[in-house]
């Protein structure tokens, strides 16, 4: 097995010789937590918020701008997770929460439902991501970019109360 090492001024490399590999789950590159958040009002992200997980229970109309997109973006990552923490219920979220993708561009995506339903497609013209007050704790979307346009795809109980749309609900 090659040997490879990791220190600080070079980062992780290959030397000559022969390593050993450990399995035992410790070390620099072991345990990593995921990055979270929890959005609770209206808020606007940075480049900075890449790879969180959002936790979303808002207390009145909600919405969540991405920043804007640019090359120097590229990779820029993020999921959103409805929560509702007050009931878990099915449809028992009490605020909307829209997703500002930004206006003009053409973004893809897909949303798909879990009660069997068509599910819904991004088109030119769908700035938003948007739930209804009617929308599911556990509802999710995950969203990333290149840079020119973002990727949006999730997973719904509902999809008459969470679709892609040209404005804000």
């Amino acid at each position: 097995m090659p040997k490879v090492t990791y220190t600080s001024s070079k980062g992780l490399f290959q030397e000559s010789g022969t390593g050993e590999v450990n399995l035992s789950g410790q070390g620099v590159l072991f345990g990593q937590l995921a990055k979270t958040e929890a959005i609770t009002a209206t808020t606007a992200l940075a480049s900075t918020d890449t790879g969180k997980i959002f936790f979303v229970d808002p207390t009145a109309a909600t919405l969540i701008t991405l920043p804007a997109l640019a090359p120097s973006l590229k990779g820029w990552y993020c999921r959103f997770v409805l929560t509702e923490n007050e009931t878990g219920n099915a449809q028992a979220m009490d605020a909307k929460v829209n997703i500002d993708l930004g206006a003009g561009t053409a973004n893809v995506g897909q949303l798909h439902e879990l009660d069997g339903g068509a599910g819904d497609y991004l088109v030119s013209g769908d700035d938003f991501v948007t739930f209804s007050a009617n929308a599911s704790a556990g509802d999710r979307v995950d969203i990333f970019t290149d840079g020119n346009r973002y990727y949006v795809y999730g997973f719904v109980k509902e999809i008459a109360e969470c679709n892609f749309h040209t404005a804000a609900r």
